[in-house]
């Protein structure tokens, strides 16, 4: 069964393991340790996320995300995948691959978010590096898009550490903390896998 397979029929069982880092798709019984993290992190994440919805972290709102994930994940739109300490199991963040586009395109975007305790431990670069096998080996893309905020100084840095390549601005990108803001756009493409 191939790792795409994998991910679609057997969510429940599916990991991707790395040394520091185990990324597995969500599972509803995930919403308290997601949620507890998440208002924990809730000061430091504002500057860089939409404003978030008044039920936010309820369990409501996090079984409706699950089941739209694996909605998305079996038309082959979107993945997601919560970010665990291989060590302790403490779940850590998230990686999402969105909006895959197929035909001649064959292309994703990504958008990640990793507790700010676990920053500048290499989790973010390692959970980076597996999505990368992850988006070439088995969903076959040839392209990779990221864009953070100009001044989210963390962010800029782990994509250009795992090879990111700046390619320039996309003004009033996205509505974040309630304000349409310019993003730097990055790409990483196959080409630059596989060298």
């Amino acid at each position: 069964m191939s790792f795409l397979n994998a991910y679609s029929l057997k969510k429940n069982l599916f990991e991707i393991i790395g040394q520091k880092v185990i990324l597995r798709p969500p599972h509803y019984s995930d919403w308290k340790v997601w949620a507890d993290e998440r208002k924990k992190n809730e000061l430091y994440l504002q500057p860089w996320e939409p404003l978030w919805s008044i039920n936010e972290l309820e369990r409501s709102s996090f079984v409706k995300r699950v089941r739209m994930f694996e909605r998305l994940s079996h038309n082959d739109q979107a993945y997601s995948f919560l970010i665990f300490k291989s060590d302790s199991e403490g779940f850590v963040g998230e990686v999402n691959i969105s909006n895959v586009q197929r035909g001649i395109i064959q292309s994703c975007a990504i958008g990640y978010w990793i507790a700010k305790d676990c920053e500048g431990k290499g989790l973010m670069s390692e959970s980076l590096e597996l999505l990368k096998g992850f988006i070439f080996n088995e969903l076959k893309l040839n392209r990779i898009e990221a864009a953070c905020l100009p001044n989210n100084k963390p962010s800029l840095k782990v994509l250009l550490k795992n090879g990111f390549i700046k390619e320039g601005t996309a003004r009033k990108l996205l509505k974040i903390n309630d304000k349409w803001q310019d993003h730097t756009v990055l790409s990483f493409i196959i080409d630059d896998f596989k060298n």
